[in-house]
Order: C-alpha cells, then sequence, then structure tokens
C-alpha cells in the first residue's frame, strides 16, 4: 500500500476476476496481475508475510468491521455498502448520481 501500485494492483486483479473469472489472489491471477503492474511475486510474497503488514492488516480488519464490511468483494460508496461481486455495478451507478 505504501508503494504506491495499490490502486493498480486492485483494478487489475479484479478485472481479471470480473472479466475473466480468475479468482482473486490465485492462480493465475496473482502471478500474472503482480506481472502486468510490475512487481515481483517473491518479493511481494515476502512483504505480505511480514510483521507490519500483519498489524496493518490487523487494524484494516478492525476498520472493516466498523464500516459494517462482512465479505468480500465490499464497496463503500458516500457512505452507502455494496456487498458481492453482483453489486459492482450498483456501486458504480450509486457512485454516477448526479448529487
Amino acid at each position: 500500500m505504501q508503494e504506491g501500485w495499490c490502486e493498480d494492483y486492485v483494478q487489475a486483479t479484479y478485472r481479471r476476476w470480473f472479466l475473466d473469472g480468475e479468482e482473486a489472489g490465485g492462480e493465475p491471477n496473482l502471478p500474472q496481475t503482480l506481472s502486468e503492474i510490475g512487481q515481483d511475486l517473491a518479493r511481494v510474497l515476502d512483504l505480505a508475510n511480514s510483521p507490519d503488514l500483519e498489524a496493518a492488516y490487523l487494524e484494516q480488519t478492525a476498520r472493516a468491521q466498523e464500516l459494517g464490511i462482512f465479505g468480500s468483494p465490499s464497496f463503500i460508496v458516500d457512505g452507502e455498502l455494496f456487498w458481492g461481486d453482483d453489486r459492482l455495478e450498483d456501486a458504480i451507478r450509486w457512485a454516477q448520481r448526479p448529487d
């Protein structure tokens, strides 16, 4: 997250998941997505297993629970929770509605 490529990863991995049916975090999505955004799989896995990242994960999990998130994928748009991959289009429409 702190290296600045998280947004690129999320967009690319969700694109593979929703368009190609390749589940996020698994084969072949993870290695191909990381390669696509210029990241080394072994280095990213080492980072993912670090104590600092574990602490950040626990902190973000607690925050998600406070927001009422209970599954994945979940999207919060303007304070509104959308849960499940079948709700992504609803979240996009909600974000695009006129103020």
